[in-house]
């Protein structure tokens, strides 16, 4: 096998580079991650073996790069069957997500108001989809709250690009009116490998 034209982690980061200097418009960006994202998850040779753990605590959260002038960063996510996020926005920034192995399922939902100064959200479910190995998906502002949780019979492996460093985040719990969800800020963690 000819490994010299093998796409890997580091022309993808030269790529995403190239991108995010070339374009200033969120559905420009978010597109072409997402068709690099495409590229980069047609294998996972490039993904160091720490990277790739599943963790019992709840799904791992491994930070890859981040883009010096931060512009864009790159994570997996490592899921077992059953682990699951919350309901969560991405602190109004683009991404692109890609399945390099196993399955997750995706719940997306649209912002439609934000009440009381962003703490009470109305949201409204679009879909629920299943994504299995090397496809991909966008997000974009206000279509970008979701829940992610690992399907399956084995691990999933996810890998999420944003178009800045995540530190924080909302995430939305559920009041009694249907449609209405209490946002709170939490902090972005990761996982110690």
């Amino acid at each position: 096998m000819d490994h010299r034209n093998k796409y890997d982690f580091k022309d993808f980061v030269e790529d995403m580079t190239d991108m995010v200097e070339r374009s200033q418009n969120d559905k420009v960006c978010v597109l072409e991650a997402e068709r690099l994202v495409g590229k980069l998850i047609q294998s996972h040779s490039w993904l160091p073996a720490e990277k790739r753990r599943p963790s019992d605590g709840g799904y791992s959260r491994h930070p890859l790069y981040c883009d010096p002038k931060d512009r864009f960063e790159v994570i997996a996510l490592v899921w077992k069957p059953g682990q699951r996020t919350t309901l969560h926005d991405h602190d109004e920034t683009w991404g692109a997500e890609g399945v390099v192995a196993g399955q997750i399922k995706v719940t997306n939902y649209i912002r439609l108001e934000e009440l009381s100064g962003g703490k009470i959200v109305k949201l409204q479910q679009t879909d629920t989809i299943v994504v299995n190995e090397q496809n991909t998906g966008t997000l974009l502002p206000p279509a970008d709250c979701h829940i992610l949780e690992g399907v399956g019979d084995y691990p999933a492996i996810t890998i999420h690009v944003y178009g800045k460093q995540l530190r924080k985040f909302r995430e939305f719990t559920p009041l009694e009116e249907e449609g209405l969800y209490l946002a709170q800020e939490k902090y972005v963690e990761y996982t110690a490998v």
